[in-house]
């Protein structure tokens, strides 16, 4: 799994002098149920003239030691339940760092001063934590869904009063029992509405959907705080046993429908806001410019978007053109930096939203966009 915390400390990752191996494989099993990551470790691994002499088990070059550091974390820690991981192997160095992922990542492989980050931002910006809620009259089960997987799973359950066989003689009446249930469920829907305001002040999650038989489902709602019902995603009925499987294919499409609604209010504010020429900027040359001047306040991008500029490498400002030159402070320019890295850097270091959109949805806006603050 990956948090975004997690994210911000890679980026926050001071420079250690050491380059960075930064591995993104792609985990999951083809159609003859086996994982192909490997042929592509050894392509990548071929392309280094460097490693043609490199010895396994007594490396000559600190980057065939990396490599053979990367292989052994995903033959030691590797979870045949997972689609993808992403390492960073400090090269010359002894910090290593793995993630698995739940999904599958396009397999990417890269040698930089600073670990890789784009890939691990544009998952912990695509797939929200959704906070799940089962309920009957008697049961409380609470469980987060992030990354199309289960967990923080609790389960409540409650001593009710005895059915009405169970009563000796001289016990309740039958109105006395259906009223004494009655207090017993308003009670139990307190308790449990406690039970899940301490979930989400715990776990956090984006939202909540409200699971249960239909005639309880509503009445519980009325117990949350409205806060929490400001929360909810989606209410649908469902057995309060059913499996973590059955629970995740019935939300499939409430949580599949709100990424698409939330893309869409993006898209549409931001085109707004640029064909009225108010507070907005589209194309990888404005967005620089006002990200750099400290004005974004939200970037658009498409996924899977790749665009290259320069950096100066004297005041380290970024352009998106093929400039020679600074043209603040007249220092030499490194070309083919890899621009979508630095902006979701820069993001991450000023605590911005970022949104991720179909690539095909800004093709006319130059693939990037953003609010501005002011």
């Amino acid at each position: 799994m990956i948090s975004r915390d997690q994210v911000q400390r890679l980026i926050e990752r001071p420079i250690s002098g050491h380059s960075i191996l930064s591995a993104f494989l792609d985990m999951s099993v083809n159609s003859d149920n086996k994982r192909t990551y490997q042929v592509f470790l050894n392509k990548e691994k071929a392309s280094h003239q460097e490693l043609d002499s490199d010895r396994e088990g007594k490396h000559r070059e600190a980057l065939g030691a990396a490599f053979a550091r990367l292989q052994r974390w995903i033959d030691s820690n590797f979870d045949e339940s997972n689609k993808g991981v992403a390492v960073y192997v400090e090269v010359g160095g002894d910090w290593l760092e793995g993630y698995q992922l739940p999904i599958p990542v396009k397999n990417r492989l890269h040698l930089d001063a600073r670990p890789v980050v784009g890939p691990l931002v544009e998952i912990v910006n695509q797939y929200r934590h959704h906070g799940v809620v089962l309920v009957d009259r008697q049961h409380l089960r609470l469980m987060s869904f992030y990354l199309e997987r289960a967990f923080n799973e609790r389960e409540v359950t409650t001593d009710p009063i005895p059915a009405p066989h169970d009563i000796k003689r001289g016990g309740f009446s039958a109105p006395d029992y259906q009223k004494r249930k009655a207090e017993e469920t308003r009670h139990f829907f307190k308790e449990f509405a406690v039970e899940v305001e301490n979930f989400v002040r715990r776990h956090r999650p984006d939202d909540l959907s409200i699971l249960g038989t239909r005639e309880n489902v509503k009445p519980f709602l009325e117990y949350l705080p409205r806060a929490l019902q400001k929360m909810i995603l989606h209410t649908d009925s469902i057995e309060i046993d059913a499996s973590v499987e059955e629970i995740r294919r019935k939300l499939a499409p409430a949580f599949q429908r709100s990424m698409d609604e939330e893309e869409s209010r993006s898209l549409d504010l931001l085109r707004d806001r640029v064909r009225q020429d108010h507070m907005a900027v589209a194309g990888f040359e404005g967005i620089l410019e006002q990200i750099q001047a400290g004005k974004l306040q939200t970037l658009v991008m498409a996924r899977d978007t790749e665009y290259q500029g320069g950096r100066c490498e004297e005041c380290g400002f970024l352009f998106a053109g093929n400039n020679d030159t600074c043209t603040y402070c007249n220092g030499s320019v490194k070309h083919q930096v890899d621009l979508v890295e630095e902006l979701l850097r820069l993001a991450g270091n000023q605590d911005l939203d970022v949104e991720f959109v179909r690539r095909s949805a800004l093709d006319d806006l130059g693939s990037v966009g953003g609010l501005l603050r002011f």
